[in-house]
Protein backbone atom coordinates (compact mmCIF):
# COMPACT_ATOMS: atom_id res chain seq x y z
CA UNK A 1 0.00 0.00 0.00
CA UNK A 2 1.49 3.29 -1.11
CA UNK A 3 0.02 6.77 -1.35
CA UNK A 4 0.36 8.35 -4.78
CA UNK A 5 -0.55 11.95 -5.65
CA UNK A 6 -1.46 12.32 -9.33
CA UNK A 7 -2.51 15.94 -9.32
CA UNK A 8 -1.04 18.30 -8.66
CA UNK A 9 2.57 17.18 -8.99
CA UNK A 10 5.28 19.00 -7.07
CA UNK A 11 5.68 21.46 -9.90
CA UNK A 12 1.94 21.80 -10.27
CA UNK A 13 1.34 23.42 -6.90
CA UNK A 14 0.83 27.16 -7.09
CA UNK A 15 4.12 28.80 -6.24
CA UNK A 16 3.06 32.44 -6.21
CA UNK A 17 -0.09 34.54 -6.52
CA UNK A 18 0.36 37.11 -9.25
CA UNK A 19 -1.42 40.39 -8.74
CA UNK A 20 -0.87 44.14 -9.28
CA UNK A 21 1.14 44.53 -6.10
CA UNK A 22 3.69 47.04 -7.43
CA UNK A 23 1.01 49.13 -9.17
CA UNK A 24 -1.18 49.33 -6.10
CA UNK A 25 1.82 50.06 -3.90
CA UNK A 26 2.71 53.15 -5.95
CA UNK A 27 -0.89 54.41 -6.01
CA UNK A 28 -1.35 53.92 -2.28
CA UNK A 29 1.99 55.56 -1.52
CA UNK A 30 1.02 58.58 -3.55
CA UNK A 31 -2.46 58.75 -2.04
CA UNK A 32 -1.38 58.50 1.60
CA UNK A 33 1.53 60.90 1.26
CA UNK A 34 -0.81 63.78 1.82
CA UNK A 35 -2.30 62.05 4.87
CA UNK A 36 0.94 61.12 6.58
CA UNK A 37 1.63 64.57 8.00
CA UNK A 38 -1.91 65.97 7.89
CA UNK A 39 -3.01 68.23 10.74
CA UNK A 40 -6.75 68.63 11.28
CA UNK A 41 -8.22 71.49 13.26
CA UNK A 42 -11.37 71.13 15.29
CA UNK A 43 -13.37 72.51 12.39
CA UNK A 44 -11.94 69.80 10.11
CA UNK A 45 -12.94 66.75 12.19
CA UNK A 46 -15.66 65.80 9.69
CA UNK A 47 -13.06 65.81 6.91
CA UNK A 48 -10.69 63.75 9.07
CA UNK A 49 -13.34 61.09 9.60
CA UNK A 50 -14.02 60.92 5.86
CA UNK A 51 -10.32 60.48 5.09
CA UNK A 52 -10.00 57.77 7.73
CA UNK A 53 -12.99 55.95 6.24
CA UNK A 54 -11.43 56.01 2.77
CA UNK A 55 -8.17 54.51 4.02
CA UNK A 56 -9.96 51.82 6.05
CA UNK A 57 -12.10 50.90 3.03
CA UNK A 58 -9.03 50.22 0.91
CA UNK A 59 -7.42 48.17 3.71
CA UNK A 60 -10.58 46.11 4.27
CA UNK A 61 -10.88 45.40 0.57
CA UNK A 62 -7.34 43.98 0.47
CA UNK A 63 -7.97 41.76 3.51
CA UNK A 64 -11.27 40.51 2.13
CA UNK A 65 -9.71 39.52 -1.16
CA UNK A 66 -6.89 37.68 0.61
CA UNK A 67 -9.46 35.67 2.61
CA UNK A 68 -11.31 34.75 -0.59
CA UNK A 69 -8.13 33.56 -2.32
CA UNK A 70 -7.03 31.60 0.74
CA UNK A 71 -10.36 29.78 0.85
CA UNK A 72 -10.02 28.86 -2.84
CA UNK A 73 -6.53 27.53 -2.27
CA UNK A 74 -7.67 25.38 0.64
CA UNK A 75 -10.66 23.82 -1.12
CA UNK A 76 -8.61 20.92 -2.58
CA UNK A 77 -7.02 20.29 0.81
CA UNK A 78 -10.42 20.04 2.52
CA UNK A 79 -11.53 17.27 0.17
CA UNK A 80 -8.16 15.56 0.42
CA UNK A 81 -8.37 15.70 4.24
CA UNK A 82 -11.81 14.02 4.28
CA UNK A 83 -10.59 11.21 2.05
CA UNK A 84 -7.46 10.66 4.17
CA UNK A 85 -9.57 10.58 7.34
CA UNK A 86 -11.83 7.92 5.82
CA UNK A 87 -8.89 5.69 4.97
CA UNK A 88 -7.13 6.13 8.31
CA UNK A 89 -10.40 5.21 10.04
CA UNK A 90 -10.50 1.92 8.13
CA UNK A 91 -6.87 1.24 9.04
CA UNK A 92 -7.38 2.09 12.71
CA UNK A 93 -10.32 -0.30 12.98
CA UNK A 94 -8.15 -3.19 11.81
CA UNK A 95 -5.21 -2.08 13.98
CA UNK A 96 -7.45 -1.91 17.07
CA UNK A 97 -8.54 -5.49 16.51
CA UNK A 98 -4.91 -6.59 16.39
CA UNK A 99 -4.01 -4.39 19.38
CA UNK A 100 -6.75 -6.02 21.50
CA UNK A 101 -5.38 -9.44 20.73
CA UNK A 102 -1.80 -8.39 21.54
CA UNK A 103 -2.91 -6.88 24.84
CA UNK A 104 -4.89 -10.02 25.66
CA UNK A 105 -1.84 -12.14 24.95
CA UNK A 106 0.42 -9.95 27.10
CA UNK A 107 -2.12 -10.02 29.94
CA UNK A 108 -2.20 -13.84 29.84
CA UNK A 109 1.60 -13.88 30.02
CA UNK A 110 1.53 -11.59 33.07
CA UNK A 111 -1.05 -13.81 34.76
CA UNK A 112 1.01 -16.95 34.04
CA UNK A 113 4.14 -15.24 35.33
CA UNK A 114 2.34 -14.11 38.48
CA UNK A 115 1.07 -17.65 39.07
CA UNK A 116 4.65 -18.98 38.86
CA UNK A 117 5.85 -16.34 41.31
CA UNK A 118 3.02 -17.19 43.72
CA UNK A 119 3.87 -20.91 43.50
CA UNK A 120 7.50 -20.24 44.36
CA UNK A 121 6.43 -17.95 47.21
CA UNK A 122 4.12 -20.57 48.73
CA UNK A 123 6.82 -23.26 48.48
CA UNK A 124 9.28 -21.14 50.49
CA UNK A 125 7.31 -18.87 52.85
CA UNK A 126 6.87 -21.65 55.55
CA UNK A 127 5.22 -20.27 58.72
CA UNK A 128 5.74 -16.50 58.30
CA UNK A 129 3.09 -16.01 55.65
CA UNK A 130 0.97 -13.89 58.02
CA UNK A 131 3.92 -11.53 58.49
CA UNK A 132 4.99 -11.51 54.84
CA UNK A 133 1.87 -11.90 52.63
CA UNK A 134 2.20 -12.47 48.89
CA UNK A 135 0.82 -8.99 48.16
CA UNK A 136 3.84 -7.49 49.95
CA UNK A 137 6.23 -9.72 48.00
CA UNK A 138 4.83 -9.39 44.48
CA UNK A 139 6.20 -6.46 42.51
CA UNK A 140 4.65 -5.18 39.22
CA UNK A 141 7.93 -5.75 37.39
CA UNK A 142 7.87 -9.45 38.32
CA UNK A 143 5.03 -9.96 35.82
CA UNK A 144 7.02 -8.44 32.94
CA UNK A 145 8.76 -10.70 30.45
CA UNK A 146 11.95 -8.66 30.87
CA UNK A 147 12.30 -9.76 34.52
CA UNK A 148 13.77 -13.27 34.79
CA UNK A 149 12.46 -15.88 37.23
CA UNK A 150 16.03 -16.36 38.46
CA UNK A 151 16.27 -12.77 39.71
CA UNK A 152 12.74 -12.94 41.13
CA UNK A 153 13.51 -16.09 43.14
CA UNK A 154 16.71 -14.55 44.50
CA UNK A 155 14.85 -11.43 45.66
CA UNK A 156 12.03 -13.42 47.29
CA UNK A 157 14.43 -15.73 49.16
CA UNK A 158 16.44 -12.73 50.36
CA UNK A 159 13.30 -11.02 51.64
CA UNK A 160 12.08 -14.17 53.42
CA UNK A 161 15.48 -14.53 55.10
CA UNK A 162 15.45 -10.86 56.09
CA UNK A 163 12.03 -11.17 57.72
CA UNK A 164 12.99 -14.45 59.43
CA UNK A 165 16.09 -12.91 60.96
CA UNK A 166 14.28 -9.75 61.98
CA UNK A 167 11.51 -11.66 63.76
CA UNK A 168 14.11 -13.80 65.53
CA UNK A 169 15.86 -10.70 66.82
CA UNK A 170 12.62 -9.12 67.99
CA UNK A 171 11.53 -12.31 69.81
CA UNK A 172 14.69 -12.02 71.94
CA UNK A 173 14.20 -8.34 72.76
CA UNK A 174 13.35 -7.74 76.42
CA UNK A 175 11.75 -4.33 76.26
CA UNK A 176 8.37 -2.81 77.13
CA UNK A 177 8.44 -1.44 73.59
CA UNK A 178 8.77 -4.81 71.85
CA UNK A 179 5.26 -4.48 70.43
CA UNK A 180 6.01 -1.07 68.94
CA UNK A 181 9.25 -2.39 67.47
CA UNK A 182 7.50 -5.32 65.84
CA UNK A 183 4.85 -3.05 64.35
CA UNK A 184 7.51 -0.85 62.71
CA UNK A 185 9.40 -3.89 61.46
CA UNK A 186 6.33 -5.43 59.81
CA UNK A 187 5.61 -2.10 58.13
CA UNK A 188 9.14 -1.69 56.74
CA UNK A 189 10.89 -5.07 57.11
CA UNK A 190 13.78 -2.99 58.42
CA UNK A 191 15.25 -4.13 61.75
CA UNK A 192 17.23 -0.90 61.94
CA UNK A 193 14.01 1.12 61.87
CA UNK A 194 12.61 -1.08 64.65
CA UNK A 195 15.66 -0.48 66.84
CA UNK A 196 15.48 3.24 66.16
CA UNK A 197 11.84 3.18 67.33
CA UNK A 198 12.88 1.58 70.63
CA UNK A 199 15.60 4.19 71.14
CA UNK A 200 13.08 6.94 70.45
CA UNK A 201 10.52 5.59 72.92
CA UNK A 202 13.16 5.01 75.61
CA UNK A 203 14.46 8.57 75.18
CA UNK A 204 10.91 9.94 75.45
CA UNK A 205 10.29 7.90 78.62
CA UNK A 206 13.56 9.09 80.16
CA UNK A 207 12.72 12.71 79.41
CA UNK A 208 9.25 12.21 80.90
CA UNK A 209 10.73 10.65 84.07
CA UNK A 210 13.28 13.46 84.43
CA UNK A 211 10.50 16.02 84.09
CA UNK A 212 8.32 14.30 86.70
CA UNK A 213 11.25 14.05 89.14
CA UNK A 214 12.04 17.72 88.65
CA UNK A 215 8.42 18.68 89.31
CA UNK A 216 8.38 16.54 92.48
CA UNK A 217 11.65 18.12 93.68
CA UNK A 218 10.32 21.64 93.15
CA UNK A 219 7.09 20.78 94.97
CA UNK A 220 9.04 19.34 97.92
CA UNK A 221 11.23 22.45 98.08
CA UNK A 222 8.21 24.74 98.07
CA UNK A 223 6.53 22.69 100.81
CA UNK A 224 9.70 22.77 102.95
CA UNK A 225 10.02 26.53 102.51
CA UNK A 226 6.38 27.00 103.47
CA UNK A 227 6.74 24.91 106.61
CA UNK A 228 9.97 26.69 107.58
CA UNK A 229 8.34 30.09 107.16
CA UNK A 230 5.32 29.07 109.20
CA UNK A 231 7.51 27.68 111.97
CA UNK A 232 9.52 30.91 111.98
CA UNK A 233 6.37 32.96 112.49
CA UNK A 234 5.13 30.70 115.29
CA UNK A 235 8.49 30.71 117.03
CA UNK A 236 8.62 34.50 116.91
CA UNK A 237 5.12 34.65 118.37
CA UNK A 238 6.04 32.41 121.30
CA UNK A 239 9.14 34.50 122.04
CA UNK A 240 7.13 37.74 122.08
CA UNK A 241 4.61 36.25 124.50
CA UNK A 242 7.37 35.31 126.95
CA UNK A 243 9.14 38.68 126.77
CA UNK A 244 5.96 40.71 127.11
CA UNK A 245 4.61 38.96 130.23
CA UNK A 246 2.75 41.75 132.24
CA UNK A 247 3.90 42.74 135.78
CA UNK A 248 1.60 42.33 138.79
CA UNK A 249 -0.85 45.18 138.62
CA UNK A 250 -1.43 47.37 141.74
CA UNK A 251 -4.71 46.40 143.21
CA UNK A 252 -6.98 49.34 143.44
CA UNK A 253 -10.54 49.32 144.29
CA UNK A 254 -12.67 50.22 141.35
CA UNK A 255 -16.35 50.44 141.22
CA UNK A 256 -17.81 47.11 140.34
CA UNK A 257 -19.40 47.22 136.91
CA UNK A 258 -21.20 44.46 135.10
CA UNK A 259 -19.50 43.80 131.76
CA UNK A 260 -20.32 41.50 128.91
CA UNK A 261 -17.30 39.92 127.21
CA UNK A 262 -17.39 39.24 123.45
CA UNK A 263 -16.85 35.52 122.79
CA UNK A 264 -13.43 34.51 121.46
CA UNK A 265 -13.36 32.35 118.32
CA UNK A 266 -10.59 29.92 117.49
CA UNK A 267 -9.74 29.47 113.77
CA UNK A 268 -6.97 27.28 112.34
CA UNK A 269 -5.69 28.32 108.89
CA UNK A 270 -2.62 28.21 106.67
CA UNK A 271 -0.83 31.27 105.35
CA UNK A 272 1.25 31.34 102.13
CA UNK A 273 3.49 34.43 102.28
CA UNK A 274 7.04 35.68 102.08
CA UNK A 275 9.05 36.23 105.26
CA UNK A 276 8.44 39.99 105.05
CA UNK A 277 4.69 39.41 104.66
CA UNK A 278 4.72 37.02 107.62
CA UNK A 279 6.42 39.62 109.84
CA UNK A 280 3.80 42.19 108.86
CA UNK A 281 1.05 39.69 109.62
CA UNK A 282 2.57 39.04 113.06
CA UNK A 283 2.69 42.78 113.75
CA UNK A 284 -0.96 43.17 112.72
CA UNK A 285 -2.03 40.35 115.05
CA UNK A 286 -0.12 41.84 117.97
CA UNK A 287 -1.40 45.36 117.38
CA UNK A 288 -4.96 44.10 117.47
CA UNK A 289 -4.48 41.91 120.51
CA UNK A 290 -5.09 38.70 118.61
CA UNK A 291 -3.40 35.74 120.23
CA UNK A 292 -1.79 33.18 117.92
CA UNK A 293 0.03 29.91 118.46
CA UNK A 294 1.06 26.80 116.48
CA UNK A 295 -1.76 24.62 115.22
CA UNK A 296 -2.04 21.55 117.49
CA UNK A 297 -0.96 18.36 115.72
CA UNK A 298 -3.79 15.88 115.30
Amino acid sequence: MELKIYSPQDTGFIQKIDWNYDELKKEIAAAIESYANSVYTDDMIKKAKEDRAKLNKVSDALKKERTRIRKKLLEPDEQFGKEVQELTGMIQKAASNIDDQIKGYEERLREEKTAKVREFYEDNIHDIGKYLPFERVMQPRYALASTTMKSIKEEILALIQKVDEGLAVLNEVDSPYAGDMKKIFLETYDIGAAMAKRNQLEAEEQNRRIYQEEMARRKAEQEAQRKAAAESVMAAGRQENVQAAPAEPVKTEVPKMETVEEPVNVIDFRVYATREQLMKLKGFLKENGIRFEPVPKQ
